[in-house]
């Protein structure tokens, strides 16, 4: 059984526009492909047509953008570094028999994103300690030659899907709704016009993944963009990667965030019931990075949990408030409770969890 999606039985006539005035038709023109690159494929000039000859085997580069922006989402830089031009104003392949390869290798093996990925993930170039000295900086501080493994911030979006994720939280559901998490009152405010009103999700759609969360053009996400996300004013093929005071912040502040790390909290007493500090900060600290505390990291974390706890029984009402915020259940260890909010909120904000190693 087949659907029909478009049936071209007419093909409506084209002129060029004199001065780019539509009322003034110059000369007629028929549809084809651009005479620089291989030649066109046999069949109608029509979308079918075009799009088989995108994927041509002749066609150089079809496969190589593809396989190109893969490798800038692994590694925070393509092996061409302006995915935006493959042209001649754009910069030249770093490794061109490498960029070669992976296009032949996604050709040869059905177009498969998979097989791509698994590829490179399973290199040994990309399973180097991203470890770096100063004498490397100096001589190759974008990693050009691939001496070290990457090492960058994560994107908007998949920050908060990780935090989401650490704290238990994520919701994997796939399709339906745009979702609206927790944003400042009146952004969607503006003079004159139809007025729309800005309701939070309720938390059985807000914990969604972040593909998810409604886009306004006129008034986009603020904690997507502290994290440069882009505005969808203009197309962009690539982020711009930015390291400000505010993306702290948000990490500490932000409604998402401390939600999480509220969530993150409960997990912790709750997975790890009867159990001393030290396992609870350890499994705190696997959750958040994946792997044990060091030592020294093991006290720190330690003494602001003491301290952190020691200051909410001092101040039990602001413990009690934190715990009823975080539908907390056991009233009793609410201290107990802030202060391991605390220290999850310090977790989500370190620069290891917020880091693709």
């Amino acid at each position: 059984e087949t659907t029909l999606i478009m049936k071209e039985e007419t093909v409506r006539p084209s002129f060029v526009f004199e001065r780019g005035d539509y009322r003034t038709p110059g000369s007629a023109v028929t549809p084809q492909v651009p005479s620089g690159l291989h030649a066109p494929i046999e069949g109608p000039p029509n979308r079918l047509t075009l799009a088989r000859w995108l994927v041509a085997r002749e066609n150089p580069l079809t496969a190589r953008v593809t396989v190109n922006r893969w490798w800038a989402e692994l590694f925070g830089r393509g092996l061409v570094a302006t995915p935006e031009d493959f042209g001649i104003k754009g910069e030249p392949p770093s490794h061109q028999e490498l960029l070669d390869w992976l296009a032949v290798e996604f050709m040869d093996h059905d177009w498969s994103m998979k097989h791509i990925l698994r590829t490179i993930v399973l290199s040994s170039v990309y399973r180097q300690s991203s470890h770096t000295t100063s004498k490397q900086l100096e001589h190759d501080d974008l990693n050009i030659h691939l001496a070290r493994g990457p090492r960058f911030r994560m994107d908007a979006e998949m920050l908060r899907d990780n935090a989401l994720a650490i704290s238990g939280l994520l919701d994997l559901r796939q399709g339906g709704p745009p979702i609206r998490p927790p944003q400042p009152e009146g952004l969607w405010a503006k003079i004159g016009g139809v007025q729309y009103d800005y309701e939070v999700s309720p938390p059985g759609e807000r914990h969604r993944r972040s593909i998810y969360v409604v886009i306004k053009r006129s008034a986009p996400n603020p904690t997507l963009n502290t994290f440069d996300a882009s505005n969808r004013l203009t197309c962009s093929a690539k982020r711009v990667r930015t390291n400000t005071p505010l993306q702290a912040l948000s990490l500490l502040n932000d409604p998402v965030f401390v939600e999480c790390a509220a969530a993150m909290a409960g997990r912790i007493l709750k997975e790890r019931p009867s159990v001393t500090d030290q396992d609870r900060v350890n499994y705190a600290v696997q959750l958040a990075v994946g792997r044990t505390p060091r030592d020294s990291e093991q006290k720190t974390l330690l003494r602001l949990l003491n301290d952190q706890r020691d200051s909410f029984r001092t101040r039990p009402d602001d413990a009690a408030k934190i715990a009823e915020n975080a539908a907390w259940e056991d009233a009793s260890v609410a201290a107990d409770f802030a202060a391991w909010v605390s220290v999850c909120r310090i977790l989500l904000n370190l620069h290891e969890t917020i880091t693709k190693p």
